[in-house]
């Protein structure tokens, strides 16, 4: 039946294919249904296709589940083990450092900041593998637009685009210019050295411009997912230790450390008295200083300040005991309002008299009065957890104090922020953790997660969904030697990429720098799918001769175009052909073809091979024509049509500067 819509040069099949690649891609375009859905639909209608229509190969019938061989794919593997990389950085806050002077830059000057990494991106892309070095700069230019209060998405695309850009203008530049190279040499052609084409990529010139001015103001609409894990502003303080960093420390010198974008409400001696925020004066131990800020921030100038937002020593979070499960019982019954729980309470300081009152009330014991000694510190900490609490009407906390409830001694949760329901007229004399609260204020906690749902379970409060792991950043060193290796690996094309990234991977785990939670946790099935069903339907037209016959087209009208035309055109049809099809295949199918013409042509084979070379590495219309595209979608939340969108006007600019100077260079 299929032989009935056969054309010249094409069988059923072929036909079929092409007419389902043009759907899909207009599918992909239209972007009303969800990505991932269409990658389903693509990888279950094309086993059904061959399975209802058998296809015959030189080797033999095709079998139909041969399409799923996308899943092991070593492109795939690559993507998902750099992934998981990438997000082993933001886990230890490897790049926390690195990302506080960007975010300076990117705050101040954002288009600086985005033409320096840009050109330093293209220059290591040429000499370093195209994927580790995106890897390397996603969770980096993440953090410094977060701390700078912007979109990632405006500079991850430009960034991806430069280092696609700058991986073409040497042979090692990516994995299908030594492809190219290596097919030509075996096509009887002089050898290419590893810079011999470098200065071609001046043609790129107009596209860096393109990518530095235009194509951020193209991206501004775009939604990151995630974003900040909370943009509203809290109270806090921090007191200052003896012999801190903090202490004796000019006030100026403390702005100067957090950029000046620290916010500080009151500065109190210990006497509580309020003291002059003059930039020569000195902080010294017992002073309290008042913030107001949001979570990301707050954070922040607690890590370069060397200080504690909740001003507990780390041992009495960390060694304070877990609930018993009679604790947990009498938690219970507190929240329920139990006169058992009442009487029980008094072996957890929570004698309900003056609960409506002020902090200090009669008939409360004094601060630790019933505090019960550690049993024993906790052997394996879990990860500690900044979250939200909002206090609940039935809370015990209501008319009390994060001290008075002892919330450090029964859920190791210390008090980082609190966001009022209303605002008072002044601030509280005391600490923080003095406050008495009311139903609606939000508290800013922070220890481990288990502890956070224990205090939700017992009514203490309700836990929002905004919550952020603290970065493990004893183990920030690990994390970057094993990027380190695996791009060295990679670079040095010791190991292939993806064998190089899985053994990193391995070795995080191993390290217990992530876990197989984390691991879950950097995957994205909208990037698994996409790769899988892309390499499926690209494998598909190849077998049934799509991509050949297109190619065929283009020969058959070398007689009616001059070379330099035609060269342009070819260089054009491995572009398209590229974003839809893995660079490698495109690569095959075009070296050859590009050899053949030009000695059709009667002029010599060189600038057609660079032809090929630079079509292959034109990826940029869509999500999957490169791996690194993939990558950037998945972190800035980008849709299929923006790549459509800004990528069109990059594709057109590089491939007729490129043609230019392949024309003049070879005066075709």
């Amino acid at each position: 039946m299929l032989d009935t819509i056969a054309i010249a040069g094409l069988d059923g099949h072929g036909v079929v294919l092409l007419a389902f690649t043009a759907i899909v891609f207009t599918v992909f375009v239209w972007d009303r249904f969800p990505i991932a859905s269409v990658c389903l639909v693509i990888l279950v209608a094309l086993p059904l296709f061959f399975l209802a229509f058998p296809y015959q190969t030189a080797t033999g019938e095709l079998a139909p589940f041969a399409l799923f061989a996308g899943f092991s794919h070593p492109a795939l593997l690559a993507i998902c083990a750099l992934m998981i990389l990438g997000h082993s950085l933001v886990l230890t806050g490897a790049l926390e450092p690195a990302a506080r002077h960007l975010a300076a830059l990117v705050a101040n000057r954002p288009g600086l900041a985005l033409l320096a990494v840009m050109l330093g991106a293209a220059l290591a892309s040429g000499f370093v593998n195209d994927t580790p070095v995106v890897v390397l700069l996603i969770p980096l230019l993440i953090a410094a637009t977060r701390r700078a209060q912007s979109s990632p998405a405006r500079l991850l695309m430009p960034m991806n685009y430069a280092v696609l850009i700058g991986g073409m203008a040497t042979t090692i530049g990516t994995s299908t210019n030594l492809i190219v190279v290596s097919m030509a040499q075996e096509l009887g052609q002089p050898p290419l050295g590893m810079l011999d084409f470098y200065p071609l990529v001046a043609a790129a010139v107009p596209a860096m411009l393109y990518l530095w001015i235009i194509a951020p103001r193209m991206l501004g609409s775009v939604e990151t997912p995630g974003g900040v894990y909370s943009e509203a502003v809290f109270d806090a303080d921090i007191r200052v230790e003896p012999e801190s960093w903090l202490d004796g420390r000019p006030l100026s010198e403390v702005l100067e450390t957090t950029d000046g974008r620290m916010r500080i409400v009151d500065l109190r001696a210990a006497s509580g008295v309020s003291r002059t925020r003059m930039p020569d004066t000195k902080l010294a131990a017992g002073d309290l200083i008042l913030l107001q800020d949001t979570v990301a921030n707050l954070k922040e100038f607690e890590a370069v300040l060397k200080a504690t937002l909740h001003g507990l020593a780390p041992e009495q979070i960390d060694g304070a005991p877990r609930q018993t499960e009679e604790d947990e019982t009498g938690a219970r019954e507190i929240a329920s309002g139990s006169g058992d729980a009442r009487k029980t309470g008094e072996a957890h300081d929570v004698d309900r008299s003056g609960a409506a009152g002020a902090s200090g009330a009669k008939g409360e014991p004094e601060d630790g009065a019933n505090a019960k000694p550690p049993a024993k510190p906790a052997a394996a900490l879990p990860d500690q957890v900044v979250a939200q609490f909002v206090v609940t009407p039935d809370s015990p906390l209501v008319g009390r104090s994060v001290r008075r409830e002892r919330l450090v001694e029964r859920y190791r949760l210390a008090l980082v922020g609190l966001r009022p329901v209303r605002n008072a007229p002044q601030w509280s004399k005391g600490e923080m953790i003095d406050r008495p609260l009311e139903a609606g204020d939000t508290l800013l906690v922070q220890g481990p997660e288990d502890q956070l749902l224990a205090a939700q379970h017992d009514g203490i409060g309700l836990l929002l969904d905004a919550r952020h792991v603290l970065p493990r950043q004893e183990k920030a060193w690990f994390a970057i030697a094993t990027m380190a290796i695996v791009v060295l690996l990679a670079a040095t094309k010791t190991l292939p990429i993806a064998l190089a990234a899985l053994a990193g991977v391995l070795a995080l785990l191993l390290g217990r720098v992530i876990t197989w939670r984390d691991v879950g946790n950097s995957l994205s099935a909208k990037v698994i799918m996409l790769v899988t069903a892309s390499l499926a339907l690209g494998g598909a037209l190849s077998v049934t001769g799509g991509t050949a016959f297109l190619a065929n087209q283009l020969v058959g009208v070398a007689g009616s175009l001059e070379p330099r035309y035609l060269l342009a055109i070819l260089m054009l049809l491995m572009g398209l052909l590229t974003n839809f099809v893995s660079n490698n295949a495109a690569a095959a199918i075009g070296t050859p073809l590009g050899v053949e013409m030009a000695l059709t042509l009667g002029v010599a084979p060189e600038p057609y091979v660079l032809a090929v070379l630079f079509g292959c590495n034109l990826c940029y219309l869509t999500p999957m024509g490169y791996q690194t595209n993939l990558l950037v979608m998945n972190a800035a939340g980008y849709r299929f049509s923006d790549f459509v969108r800004v990528g069109t006007p990059l594709f057109l600019i590089m491939w007729l500067a490129l043609s230019a100077m392949l024309v003049f260079s070879y005066g075709l």
